[in-house]
């Protein structure tokens, strides 16, 4: 009798640990997200993660550097990800409203300024920024998740 209901419930534990992700995974697909954003941004605003692990914005005018915005993944809410019709742009805020966990550096001016919001031109054919909400989005969250699954796994490590 009571085979009929673990046999499920087996089905279904092993269907979740298999649907895990792991850390390597997450990394990949979020290469794969900076080359979709760097691909519909085309040029005018180029994204990269850095050495340390942060997000990197490259706001690019002709091609050249105007402005750079870096923050650690971690601390930005993808949730707040959003057209602004005030300012015709795209921003994104950290998940503290309070923090400032933005750096922006503007060429030329010297130091980076701490901030808790950027801003990003888009680009023609997204007005509303739909498409580049959903990309960012998507970045912030696989990014997210590679760090939680690489927490996981060294938390598993150190228990063997």
């Amino acid at each position: 009798m009571k085979l009929p209901i673990l046999l499920p419930c087996l089905i279904l534990t092993v269907g979740v640990v298999n649907a895990q992700k792991t850390a390597e995974d997450l990394d990949a697909m979020v290469n794969n997200d900076i080359a979709a954003l760097n691909a519909h941004f085309n040029g005018i605003v180029r994204f990269a993660i850095d050495k340390k692990d942060r997000l990197v914005v490259d706001h690019l005018i002709d091609g050249t550097s105007q402005r750079t915005d870096v923050a650690y993944v971690d601390f930005l809410d993808a949730g707040t990800c959003a057209y602004s019709a005030e300012e015709q742009r795209m921003v994104l805020q950290c998940q503290d409203p309070r923090s400032k966990c933005i750096e922006q550096g503007i060429k030329g001016k010297g130091d980076a300024v701490p901030t808790g919001r950027m801003s990003m031109a888009l680009p023609g054919g997204d007005a509303k920024g739909q498409k580049a909400q959903e990309l960012i989005v998507r970045l912030i969250e696989h990014k997210q998740e590679a760090e939680l699954s690489r927490l996981a796994e060294a938390n598993t490590r150190e228990r063997k």
